[in-house]
């Protein structure tokens, strides 16, 4: 037993839940993680178009996609869906009944494939009036409400369409799934392998196009659709509403906690037979598995694919998503295709609306007529960014020299200011407050330049009239969907009551890219070319204080600042800046800049100016870190003698855990030297990035304990 596995492997019994499913499997196997101190990191999606020959990167040609596109399947079946059976090559019909509609005719039946024919698939295939009259595409999904995608086209007698028996209905494939022999196919990619069964018997049919034989589906089905489609060829094009994570749209290491969205444990706990088994095992090490799952986007490749997917989505974000259209479309273009690939957003939330089901139809008639899919669903992106391109038109003037060690405040804020960039003139308007519009809703208050923020109360019994109350500023990570939620399946209210329970007032709002204000992100740059999306998360913070301070039951002396993730970050800014916290909390919210260098599996500083375009300033430093002119050490320390509490998970990816516990033992020198030893604490928990209910009871005991102080 290799010392590295058996030791990660240990420590996962010790902090996963157990998961029956998940247990069994790696007791029936003996399996082990695999040796992360020899697998590679990437904090962004795997290149598609890059591969190893001789140990070094080979870009990719046209030519050689075939083999590359062999290696991927492996890559997938390997660590994501599982390997299947080959195809049975027995597959029969019964047809055990015909109805007549008034524009089509519902054919039910049973597929019968495999050993004595014994696997057992339920059909529906619905078929236009008039169908013999020319052979017909067909559009096959596994659910009677995705079905609905391609209806218009089937009452105009353009399209058959097939239902097959998966989805809510699985009871048949999953009665098969050990009678093929031993294989590492599990729900997703058995449900696809049941599709391509349908797709042998459909091309059996005289009155059927076999060229012309779509599949498609929404969440679950969407995720099924993809991987048939990604291992049969067969499938003319692919519609993709809103997959999500594990098999879907979402890559992992682009949808983990860091997001508030489905890490590979939230997933493989939920969920533990959707994908294979081994998953489980990059528990909070997203970085280093070695498939994703825009692979599986780009097996359909350079086939018609629609991606669709929901502003307010809670198992996918537009900023994730949008990254891996991107790589898609590379692969697209490379193949001479890139018409064939379309992006539509859609307004609301998980399930598709009227509008959605609309576009669906139309991508299948502009795919059976050969048409433009990019054409008919041009890419809008809401997070445009273009670094170089950023660069080229603001050429570096000379940047602060580094500050010394000893740096007083001063300077350290100048330092910060121009990291953040050139704001505009300040335009705050008098904040308004609006009492909530039924029981158990917030308050709303309008601040800073019309922001709307979320102001939650404790309950009466934890309130007296005339009360000033101690108040909590909640900056939440970076979830375009849902905002400041405190997590999978928190509501606002749901995340409220973790401060509000503990006696104080607690005020949100969407940062800037998220929930309603994805328009704004999509020219912000256009309109503030050299300010920063930081400087005005910053900003906003602090607008959202200044109203916070106003509210006639709040004490402006109690205020505190809690930030998470994307939040975290803000949070130190802010309470450099800002001299009205009382403290904060921050919770993976930061990795010093200057040790942060691409090697580390992070993602480097080059997440921030080239990625997010969060901090374009800091672009010019890659390569160089050690020149910024600011860090993290610094600014914490510009915060003192303001108590901090500093939550850093030792197993957060995202950050190096020795270079944050070193930032903050400088800035806690500076803390001493200033008389205020001990205000500043690091709290290092043996866990992955996660704000988890240990963490959540650490940050509110810690905000009790400062209300009792004198």
């Amino acid at each position: 037993m290799q010392a590295q596995p058996a030791a990660d492997w240990a420590y996962l019994q010790k902090e996963l839940p157990p998961i029956p499913y998940f247990d069994d499997w790696q007791k029936r196997t003996g399996e082990l993680p695999p040796d992360f101190t020899q697998m590679p990191k990437s904090a962004r999606p795997l290149p598609l178009l890059t591969t190893l020959r001789g140990g070094s990167p080979h870009p990719v040609t046209a030519a050689e996609w075939p083999e590359r596109r062999a290696e991927l399947r492996g890559l997938v079946e390997r660590w994501i869906l599982g390997d299947a059976p080959p195809a049975p090559g027995n597959v029969r019909a019964v047809i055990e009944s015909k109805t007549a509609e008034a524009t089509h005719e519902v054919w039910t039946l049973r597929l019968e494939f495999g050993p004595d024919h014994a696997a057992k698939l339920p059909c529906w295939l619905w078929v236009p009036h008039g169908a013999k009259d020319a052979p017909l595409p067909v559009f096959v999904t596994d659910a009677p409400r995705t079905a609905q995608f391609g209806v218009p086209a089937l009452k105009a007698g353009k399209l058959a369409i097939l239902i097959y028996g998966a989805n809510d209905r699985d009871d048949a494939s999953k009665a098969y799934k050990d009678l093929f022999g031993e294989f590492g196919w599990e729900d997703l990619r058995r449900r696809g392998w049941s599709a391509s069964r349908a797709l042998d018997w459909l091309t059996t049919l005289d009155f059927v196009d076999p060229q012309r034989i779509y599949i498609g589906g929404h969440s679950r089905s969407a995720k099924a659709a993809l991987a048939a489609a990604a291992f049969d060829d067969r499938f003319a094009g692919v519609i993709a509403s809103s997959p999500g994570g594990g098999g879907g749209s979402m890559n992992f290491v682009l949808s983990d906690q860091y997001y508030f969205y489905a890490s590979a444990e939230g997933l493989t706990r939920n969920y533990p037979t959707w994908r294979v088994p081994r998953l489980r095992f990059f528990t909070g090490r997203e970085n280093q598995l070695p498939a994703d799952n825009h692979m599986i986007y780009a097996l359909v490749a350079p086939r018609p694919l629609l991606m669709s997917t929901a502003l307010h989505d809670s198992v996918e974000h537009t900023w994730g998503i949008e990254r891996v259209f991107e790589s898609l479309r590379d692969v697209y273009s490379l193949l001479g295709q890139p018409g064939n690939l379309g992006l539509r957003y859609r307004p609301g939330l998980h399930a598709p609306d009227e509008g959605a089901y609309a576009a669906f139809n139309e991508f299948l008639l502009q795919a059976i007529d050969r048409k433009n899919i990019a054409e008919a669903f041009p890419y809008q992106p809401y997070h445009p960014w273009d670094y170089k391109a950023w660069a080229a038109a603001h050429p570096p003037a000379r940047p602060p020299s580094r500050l010394p060690a000893d740096a007083g405040r001063e300077q350290v804020v100048e330092r910060v200011r121009w990291l953040l960039g050139d704001a505009p003139p300040p335009t705050a308007l008098r904040p308004e407050f609006k009492e909530p519009a039924a029981a158990g809703q917030p308050a709303k208050l309008v601040y800073g330049n019309g922001l709307v923020g979320d102001l939650y109360y404790p309950p009466a019994p934890l309130r007296t009239a005339g009360q000033k109350l101690p108040a909590v500023l909640w900056l939440g990570p970076f979830n375009t969907a849902v905002s400041y939620r405190l997590g999978p399946g928190f509501v606002g209210e749901a995340a409220s009551a973790l401060f509000t329970k503990a006696g104080f007032a607690l005020m949100s709002y969407d940062p800037i890219a998220t929930r309603d204000r994805h328009e704004e992100r999509r020219v912000f740059y256009e309109k503030h070319p050299d300010w920063s999306l930081m400087g005005k998360m910053v900003q906003d913070a602090r607008d959202a204080l200044a109203g916070l301070a106003a509210r006639p039951d709040v004490d402006p002396t109690r205020i505190y600042v809690v930030g998470y993730a994307m939040g975290g970050m803000v949070a130190s800014y802010l309470m450099a800046l800002d001299e009205r916290p009382a403290g904060a909390v921050m919770v993976a919210g930061f990795t010093p800049f200057r040790t942060d260098t691409d090697d580390r599996g992070t993602g480097g500083v080059r997440r921030w100016s080239h990625d997010y375009g969060w901090l374009p300033r800091l672009g010019t430093f890659v390569g160089r870190e050690q020149e910024i002119p600011v860090d993290f050490d610094q600014i914490l320390a510009a915060a003192a003698p303001k108590p901090m509490l500093v939550i850093a998970p030792r197993r957060d990816w995202h950050s190096t855990h020795a270079e944050v516990a070193a930032a903050v033992a400088a800035a806690q020198r500076a803390y001493r030297a200033g008389g205020a030893a001990g205000a500043l604490t690091l709290e290092s928990p043996d866990r992955w990035l996660e704000y988890n209910e240990s963490m959540q009871t650490q940050t509110v005991d810690w905000l009790r304990q400062q209300l009792a102080r004198p």
